[in-house]
């Protein structure tokens, strides 16, 4: 392979890292979608030492809680890859349920170690007991902080304006830290390094002598040396291609990183055994495409993992009830329409209860409209979409052209560039840190000044009315009004408020980017409310009610309150609804914050009091649960599943084939939110079953770097995932880590053909990253789609009692 295309390669293995500003779940397997599950838990356990499956402990301890039966395992077994039969053959082990139960009740302290070193530093920390490896991350990590920093530093890295790599030749040179390390004469060596990037990579894979069909795979292993940075640096680049360009910061940073390694590699090219070693090892790098024998622990650990997810899959179908219920195809007068997102299936459900004549639907929290949003007082507009999607429409909050609206905005981010300046912080401390006392007493106690609204929000760019009408027509087919339209339509996106919470963010819609939804729910509703789009959809065949009127509302999930919007352009003959509405949505919140209390451990007599007071707590390590317990993403009427308790485990997109003949709606369902739907599940996933790779450590000692991302106490790297608060109580994982469950109303050939419109979907369900379900039309049948593309109905035999999902 020409060394380009091993560049390139190497690059797009790195699962995009976004800045804490804008956090957003990323599939952390992303560069692995063309690799079967099980292949890429055996490559990444040798390259990276890192686990997609939990110790056999843990599902020895689902066996005897009985969330894993015999049955489960042995359908588990009957879907065993090849390469898992093949590691029980070769070490001639049974695969029976029996067996895998007694090596549960084994000590796993014999389990060899897959991993391998791979990079010249790695390999001569292990012949040596050297630090080399560490010292290249910290000293990579400290340009990447300098150059990327986003406000948090007052001084600039020299050359900055001339590109990452520029700067750090340019500094470098006067930069004796690996000469005190002992690497004499480093920076002498590394200031003569070429000046461009990729002819710096390919003096080092020449200097090192590093054999064609290794070059990928090396270069990979070198980012590794830095994973949560070259994560970070492959989101710049992919933002720049999503609108169309080019970037070349991930390049930049491998090319800094291989500078170390052929410095060092310089300083031994006269020890002829240390190269001897150096060359055997790299012939024993792991391939990819290589065929090498699976450990029996990870096949054996691998089969319990499908075997926990085969209960998750009985479970599902089970909730499945496509039979109508009472009050069901009725016109109904007031209907929500809520993000697909699990904590949403949860308020829904008591919404329901509260207000039974209600209908709730679920679309993705955007609303179908991809806004590049600019807040009120900030400077650089926000992606409030999807992270697949460039956002092609401008919106603004009101205010931004007065100065004394925004004013405000400005002088509070100028105070806090002060007090956390080097120059200040110190004497801000000093100076005023008794006065901040009563402040900290607010902040304990979860009183204080409370998040004011935002401001209107209005295009920013005149669309035309052809532009509009489109729009529209999209948010009206994906909520499925085209049939049934009430009188009063509620959009209500949905966001959280947290105090002193560095994946605050994290915690926001998804579907908008890592933000709340409520600047597209109220734009939606304005748009919908239109007269001139209303002729415009009535022209295109779509007749909305002329009563029906449309408003936006904001669902906390931390607080479970709603609030709604713009309610002064509300008709007088819709207030009737409008209090019935309002009394739901309080009740609502009552019950489900009552149920979330018990799910994160609070006592209080007052629990709904207690959950509250959580988001204004700066202490506090688990506002709320997220996304954790996703498993399920189900794409159907709401009538299908209103009757079943989800325990706020699935996501609900409404979907009516019948309202969709060719699948075209389906299509953008499955292209759009499944995708960042399984992504959500995947980071969720790895954050759980290798927090110390994937996810972000213990929250008490984050620090954050360059307003980016967060470092684990002293280290020098971003971490790449979700703090293990997200994912654990203390004592146990909150998050039962299962790979996505996509139950579909749709027929087979319907699927069928839409894969093979969507590649990089398809792909997922080959190599097993997300399991794809059909119902039919009719919700008749519940099949399972093979790795192969054949489809395969789901039993369960001895599962005579259904299993019902139960809140973490």
């Amino acid at each position: 392979m020409h060394s380009t295309e091993s560049i390139e390669k190497a690059c797009q293995q790195v699962a995009p890292l976004w800045p804490l500003a804008n956090f957003v779940a990323v599939n952390p397997y992303l560069g692995f979608a063309h690799k079967p599950f099980a292949q890429t838990a055996h490559y990444l356990a040798q390259v990276q030492d890192a686990n997609l499956a939990m110790p056999l402990k843990y599902y020895g301890e689902q066996f005897a809680d009985g969330a894993i039966s015999e049955c489960d395992l042995e359908a588990a077994i009957s879907r065993a890859s090849e390469e898992v039969l093949k590691a029980f053959k070769e070490a001639d082990a049974p695969l029976t349920a029996a067996a895998l139960i007694q090596a549960t009740l084994q000590p796993e302290d014999g389990e060899e170690p897959c991993y391998r070193p791979g990079t010249f530093s790695t390999y001569l920390d292990a012949r040596q007991d050297t630090h080399w490896h560490r010292a290249f991350g910290e000293e990579a990590a400290k340009w990447c902080a300098a150059y990327y920093d986003k406000g948090q530093a007052l001084w600039m890295l020299p050359g900055k304006s001339e590109g990452f790599y520029q700067a750090w030749l340019q500094t470098v040179k006067h930069d004796r830290t690996l000469a005190c390390m002992g690497l004499k004469g480093a920076h002498q060596m590394l200031a003569a390094m070429p000046d461009s990037p990729e002819s710096a990579i390919k003096d080092a894979i020449e200097a090192m002598d590093i054999p064609a069909e290794l070059i990928s795979e090396w270069l990979y292993r070198v980012l590794l040396s830095l994973p949560g940075w070259a994560g970070h640096l492959r989101y710049l680049d992919r933002e720049q291609e999503l609108r169309g360009g080019s970037g070349g910061e991930l390049i930049q940073l491998l090319a800094i990183l291989l500078n170390y390694e052929k410095v060092l590699h310089a300083a031994y090219s006269g020890d002829e055994d240390c190269m001897l070693g150096w060359k055997r090892m790299l012939m024993e790098e792991p391939v990819e495409t290589a065929n090498e024998l699976m450990p029996l622990a990870l096949a054996q650990r691998l089969v319990w993992q499908s075997a926990l997810e085969y209960k998750v899959e009985q479970t599902l179908k089970h909730s499945i009830q496509p039979k109508a219920i009472a009050g069901a195809g009725e016109q109904p007068d007031v209907q929500a329409a809520f993000c697909i997102d699990v904590r949403s299936e949860l308020f829904r459900r008591n919404l329901e209860t509260a207000l039974p004549e209600i209908q709730t639907i679920g679309f993705a929290g955007f609303f179908g409209v991809p806004l590049a949003h600019l807040p009120l007082g900030q400077q650089s507009e926000q992606a409030r979409c999807p992270a697949l999607l460039a956002p092609p429409v401008k919106s603004c909050e009101c205010g931004h052209e007065h100065d004394h609206d925004a004013e405000p905005h400005r002088s509070a981010r100028s105070w806090r560039q002060f007090k956390d300046g080097a120059a200040s912080c110190f004497s801000f401390v000093e100076t005023f840190g008794l006065s901040y006392t009563w402040k900290l007493m607010q902040s304990a106690m979860g009183l204080g000044k409370k998040q004011g609204l935002a401001g209107q929000p209005s295009l920013a760019d005149a669309l035309d009315l052809e532009a509009k009408v489109n729009l529209a027509k999209g948010i009206v087919h994906g909520l499925s009004l085209t049939k049934q339209c009430g009188k009063l339509i509620l959009l209500c996106g949905h966001g959280s408020a947290t105090s002193n919470n560095p994946y605050a963010s994290g915690l926001d819609c998804g579907a908008c980017g890592g933000h709340p939804g409520d600047a597209n729910a109220r734009v939606a509703a304005t748009l919908l409310n239109d007269s001139e789009v209303r002729k415009g959809l009535a022209e295109a065949g779509i007749d909305l009610p002329p009563q029906a009127h449309f408003i936006a509302g904001l669902h906390n999930t931390t607080t479970d309150e709603v609030t709604l919007f713009d309610l002064e352009s509300l008709p007088s003959s819709h207030r009737d609804e409008l209090t019935k509405l309002q009394q739901g949505l309080a009740q609502a919140g009552l019950w489900t914050a009552a149920i979330r209390a018990k799910s994160l451990g609070v006592t209080d007599a007052d629990s709904v009091a207690a959950v509250k007071s959580r988001s204004a707590d700066w202490s506090q390590v688990r506002p709320e649960w997220g996304l954790a317990g996703n498993a399920g993403f189900i794409v159907a009427p709401r009538s299908w599943t209103r009757a079943s308790d989800l325990g706020g485990k699935a996501f609900l997109h409404e979907y009516d084939p019948a309202a969709d003949p060719e699948g075209s709606l389906l299509e953008g369902i499955l292209a759009g939110p499944l995708v960042v739907g399984s992504w959500i599940n995947l980071q969720y996933y790895a954050s759980s079953v290798d927090n110390a790779h994937y996810g972000s450590g213990h929250k008490a000692i984050h620090n954050v770097v360059g307003g980016i991302g967060v470092a684990l106490g002293n280290e020098n790297d971003l971490r790449p995932g979700l703090p293990l608060q997200s994912v654990h109580d203390g004592k146990k994982l909150v998050h039962e880590p299962v790979r996505l469950h996509a139950i579909v109303a749709a027929d087979t050939a319907t699927l069928d053909a839409i894969l093979e419109r969507q590649p990089m979907l398809k792909q997922l369900l080959d190599n097993q990253w997300l399991h794809l379900y059909a119902l039919g039309t009719e919700g008749e049948r519940f099949i399972q789609r093979q790795s192969n593309g054949e489809w395969k109905e789901s039993n369960a035999p001895g599962r005579s009692v259904p299993i019902q999902f139960t809140m973490a």
